[in-house]
């Protein structure tokens, strides 16, 4: 065999060829504007129909010139002092133990404190914790114009309530006006009102858990459209340290 030819020089590898330029990405949409959250209400009784209860406070709070402090006395030196509020007749109306023994009364505007009448006529809804006092009015007290009450309403259990008044600790009473709202607990105690010995005195009265202390007696209670149904009278405790909270107890208007 003849001798082995040199190895062949390997040929050239060609060239890789380039990728093509990637084209312009199209820009973004703007994004829309974000709505405002809405106010949450509380469930209705159906979980369908919610309670505005920002609207119906802020609807009694509109007529709070009505809602007064009723401070009374037997002998000038000594106070009793209460809620109540102004009628459309001009009178005011606040519980009957807020007055009683008492020889005249002073209704005053929350603050800043403004003397607006004095009363020293005073008339109890028969036996019943709900008193009626005539008023001799200052001018800025004659300017208000008076609520009227709706009269007999009972409400059920579950309905919604708005309490207004002056809860105080001993001599001291917190002087603007003080909002809360609660449900009816109990539409009808009256065995236990009976049993207790309230049961003329308290006639009708029914509970709700809307937070109400000594000085609240005698104010307004309303319903979820605004309406005046009935006065705060009395409340009853768990605790015998008087510790709370509360369960207070309203009449309806008679």
């Amino acid at each position: 065999m003849g001798p082995e030819g040199a190895p062949g020089e390997p040929g050239e590898i060609g060239a890789t060829g380039a990728d093509g330029a990637q084209g312009p990405q199209g820009e973004r949409g703007e994004s829309g504007d974000r709505g405002e959250a809405g106010l949450q209400g509380l469930p209705g009784s159906d979980g369908q129909n919610g309670i505005d209860v920002a609207n119906a406070v802020g609807s009694i709070a509109e007529r709070a010139d009505s809602l007064v402090i009723v401070q009374c006395t037997q002998d000038g030196d000594s106070y009793r002092l209460g809620s109540g509020t102004k009628t459309a007749n001009g009178t005011v109306i606040t519980a009957q133990h807020v007055i009683d023994d008492m020889t005249s009364c002073d209704i005053f505007s929350e603050a800043p404190i403004t003397l607006l009448g004095t009363s020293t006529e005073f008339t109890q809804q028969g036996e019943r914790d709900q008193a009626e006092l005539d008023v001799t009015w200052t001018d800025d007290g004659e300017a208000i114009q008076g609520l009227t009450p709706a009269f007999g309403v009972q409400p059920e259990v579950g309905d919604f309530v708005v309490v207004v008044g002056h809860p105080g600790v001993g001599a001291s009473i917190f002087l603007e006006h003080q909002y809360t709202t609660g449900y009816v607990t109990s539409a009808d105690p009256s065995e236990t009102l009976t049993e207790l010995g309230w049961g003329n005195y308290w006639e009708h009265g029914y509970a709700t858990d809307a937070v109400a202390w000594h000085g609240n007696s005698g104010g307004p209670v309303f319903d979820v459209d605004g309406t005046w149904i009935g006065i705060l009278v009395g409340a009853f405790n768990g605790s015998k340290q008087n510790e709370g909270p509360d369960l207070a107890l309203v009449l309806p208007m008679l």
